[in-house]
């Protein structure tokens, strides 16, 4: 018989207390606040109270379940797994000044004042001295992000809130985790132990440093974590993440063939935004999690900028297209291939989903190799193989958008939609070579050479898109090529 709210199973309890933590964060600060100017003695002033920003996630969560850890145990436990499930520890970013007048319109046109100095590593520092002296708090982190700190110094205080995170599944590092930290350290975070989860998702984040940063000699050091007689397992990890460009010791194919090695059941792999990995380091993991795949994004950027590289500049000697299908799980794909063929979306067997974006710099030849050159057919015969995929999933149920990238180096980009029969891309070169008559219709298009993201403000101009059809008659024509 319930009596009191203790004796409800915890399920109800947990979901009544979710309740009310939910209505305090609905009354609760959101957003910091800050006034216009200051008020003086025997002046009238008028307070104006603007916006600063946002309360952050971690510091409102806990501050909502503040209340229920006074309860009791059981409360406190809960509020607890609550608050620190999901664990945000940022480098302090600022450019506060000391003010050296009273008057804020001044300060306007003439800013001065000795800049305020705080300690960048503050928080990773105190979180270090907090869950060192309180491992039990640190047992009820889930997931953690460390976002801002690069250098060896904060590495070693990352694994070091790591160390006592006993049950954390997800982690977001800086990439330079995987040179400055050692073998025995990383070992512990992917396998765990008796008393310690495995980890289940690895993101690791890289940016371009500071030039005095890259100089340093404690920055340079590399312990080679993933040599071969480390014995480093990836085994545990379900989702490996890489993203962002560096000029310090960047993530390259060698380290992920080391990974390849035990890392056989990965479910999603993400590879974006990078030019020092290429299609051969990526399929060394596919192949290793071909039987459990779901989820490959691989979207490398060129040294230059945002845009894509041309997919055949690597060293792939393979045929890659039967090595895609032969992952029977895949779902959703977004890849940079060298080249592509019908093959790629004749197999009906796939599971493919939702929007499906295939880059390549070519077709690929009679006996699967990489052509020198662009066969028009070549390209109609893959845009009809994936048109016929296509309804074929639609007839399961399932719905399936292909878009088709033709990019072999030159400024041109085409963009082939088989389900619309659309081809998008820069035509004002050849509206110009056919002096205003070709293409008799166009209509503006809202994708680039990225997708739908647009053109990130680069030099070629809006896209638009014409009808299959009339991009044939182009090529036909000379006014549009490969």
């Amino acid at each position: 018989m319930v009596r009191t709210i203790e004796d409800l199973p915890f399920e109800l309890l947990s979901y009544i207390l979710n309740e009310a933590v939910e209505l305090n964060a609905y009354d609760a600060v959101t957003y910091t606040y800050g006034l216009s100017e200051a008020p003086h003695p025997l002046r009238q002033v008028t307070l104006q109270r603007h916006v600063r920003g946002r309360v952050a996630p971690d510091v409102l969560r806990w501050n909502v379940s503040s209340p229920l850890r006074q309860v009791n145990r059981r409360w406190h436990d809960w509020a607890l797994d609550y608050s620190m499930k999901d664990l945000y520890i940022r480098r302090w970013r600022g450019s506060e000044r000391w003010m050296e007048s009273r008057n804020l319109a001044e300060l306007r046109k003439r800013p001065s004042g000795i800049a305020v100095y705080r300690d960048s590593f503050c928080a990773l520092r105190k979180s270090v001295q907090l869950f060192s002296s309180y491992p039990d708090i640190a047992s009820y982190v889930r997931r953690v992000w460390f976002d801002g700190f690069r250098v060896a110094e904060t590495d070693n205080y990352i694994f070091q809130v790591l160390r006592n995170c006993r049950n954390v599944r997800s982690a977001t590092l800086p990439w330079t985790t995987l040179r400055h930290v050692s073998a025995e350290d990383w070992s512990l975070l992917l396998q765990g132990g008796q008393d310690r989860q495995a980890l289940f998702s690895l993101e690791l984040l890289a940016v371009d440093l500071k030039a005095s940063q890259t100089r340093d000699p404690a920055n340079i050091c590399d312990l080679r974590p993933l040599d071969v007689e480390y014995g480093l397992d990836f085994s545990s990890l379900r989702r490996l993440k890489i993203f962002g460009n560096t000029n310090l010791l960047p993530i390259t194919d060698t380290d992920l063939k080391a990974m390849a090695r035990t890392a056989r059941n990965l479910k999603a792999i993400h590879i974006t935004g990078l030019s020092s990995v290429t299609v051969d380091g990526v399929m060394a993991l596919v192949e290793a999690s071909k039987y459990t795949l779901r989820i490959l994004e691989f979207s490398p950027l060129s040294d230059d900028g945002f845009d894509h590289p041309d997919p055949s500049a690597t060293s792939a000697k393979q045929h890659l297209c039967p090595l895609l299908l032969d992952c029977p799980r895949l779902e959703n794909l977004s890849i940079s291939v060298p080249s592509i063929c019908a093959d790629l979306f004749s197999n009906e067997a796939v599971h493919w989903s939702g929007e499906l974006q295939i880059r390549g710099g070519t077709t690929c030849g009679q006996d699967h190799t990489l052509s020198s050159s662009i066969n028009a057919q070549d390209v109609w015969r893959v845009s009809n193989q994936a048109r016929a995929l296509m309804d074929f999933r639609q007839k399961q149920g399932a719905q399936l958008d292909v878009e088709i990238f033709i990019s072999d180096g030159n400024p041109a980009h085409w963009i082939f939609e088989p389900r619309q029969r659309l081809v998008h891309g820069n035509f004002d070169l050849a509206e110009a070579m056919s002096d205003l008559t070709w293409p008799l219709l166009k209509a503006p298009s809202g994708k680039g050479p990225y997708g739908q993201t647009g053109l990130y403000g680069k030099d070629e101009g809006p896209y638009e898109c014409i009808s299959e059809r009339s991009f044939s008659e182009g090529l036909q024509r000379g006014f549009v090529s490969f």
